[in-house]
């Protein structure tokens, strides 16, 4: 019998140890920090950062590529943002701020996980097959008409929520300004 208390109690205390939410601080980690995840998805910066990764240099043997390395670095990416999203939909919050600030953030990322998966995949191919520049500046163009301006605006209200969860529970939190 005691045994079974026992179990009843260590489950018990296990549930309400998952159920609880978490510190501001951890809270602000994986909904606002890990948008640092997908800093460089504009369109110049990380299409940029792909064509860098097919790059080989005729007088330095090491800089030899074996033709994947941009669609490697897009599969990290992708795995990285699936990874944030997984974590902050687990969070489990009650306070209204925190919610409208989980939503937001949850919103970014199911916005450019798609455009990982499928244009910056294509792009990525084209770099490491060595696709015409003209097709790969195709990609970019409509990455940047397409899917930019949303995604602009939901990273500036998850900034903007950011700011205020952080003034509220008074994070130290330098904001680059």
């Amino acid at each position: 019998m005691k045994h079974l208390l026992f179990i009843i109690f260590m489950s018990a205390s296990l549930f309400f140890t998952a159920c609880q939410s978490p510190s501001p601080e951890n809270f602000f980690g994986k909904v606002v920090l890990n948008t640092n995840l997908i800093a460089d998805f504009a369109p110049e910066r990380f299409g940029k950062r792909l064509e860098q990764e097919t790059v080989e240099f005729a007088d330095i043997p090491s800089s030899k590529k074996s033709g994947d390395e941009a669609q490697k670095s897009v599969e990290i990416k992708i795995q990285t943002v699936e990874k944030a999203l997984k974590d902050i939909n687990e969070l489990h919050v009650s306070d209204e701020d925190a919610k409208a600030l989980k939503e937001k953030s949850i919103s970014l990322f199911e916005k450019v996980l798609p455009v990982y998966k499928n244009e910056y995949t294509a792009y990525a191919k084209l770099c490491d097959t060595k696709g015409s520049a003209e097709e790969k500046q195709k990609l970019l163009e409509k990455i940047q008409k397409d899917h930019m301006p949303e995604i602009d605006k939901v990273f500036d209200e998850v900034y903007a929520l950011g700011k205020a969860y952080a003034e509220k529970h008074n994070l130290n939190v330098n904001w680059g300004n």
